[in-house]
């Protein structure tokens, strides 16, 4: 009888924590939560503004090749692959903060990339009201540009 009480309880108390979680809204890696989906408008306005600030070293397509790629001293990232490098999963908030204060990455060293948050605070025209919108547009407009499959 106390076998059968001990393993009842035993249950009662996984069967408490599981209802714990799910009642507290406990948070889960990134990796849980749905990937993002581009917006059709922010990706209209983000090409305006990629087509302005980021062609001319990550290309037309966005796979790096832009006119200044090769003057520059290290290698312009593809980001049509930046899913792929992520285990398929875009990193949205990561390449907001990227492209508002050039957070370094690998790949840019330092701060060669340059931040574009203040930048877009000077400049009119991209059809962003502030530049948080600016960036988050931009933003939108990399994660349509994924590649299913990169290779």
């Amino acid at each position: 009888m106390r076998e059968r009480r001990d393993a009842m309880g035993w249950g009662t108390a996984r069967a408490a924590v599981l209802l714990g979680v799910a009642v507290t809204g406990a948070s889960f890696p990134e990796t849980a939560r749905a990937q993002p989906k581009p917006e059709p408008q922010a990706v209209a306005r983000g090409a305006i503004i990629y087509g302005r600030y980021c062609v001319s070293c990550h290309g037309k397509t966005g796979r790096g090749d832009g006119p200044l790629a090769a003057d520059l001293k290290v290698t312009v990232p593809d980001l049509t692959t930046l899913a792929a490098r992520h285990s398929g999963r875009f990193p949205l908030e990561r390449v907001q903060r990227v492209i508002e204060s050039g957070e370094p990455v690998r790949g840019h060293g330092s701060s060669d990339m340059p931040a574009w948050g203040d930048a877009f605070k000077r400049t009119g025209g991209i059809g962003a009201s502030t530049p948080k919108e600016a960036i988050r547009d931009l933003s939108h407009y990399l994660l349509f540009l994924q590649r299913e499959d990169p290779k």
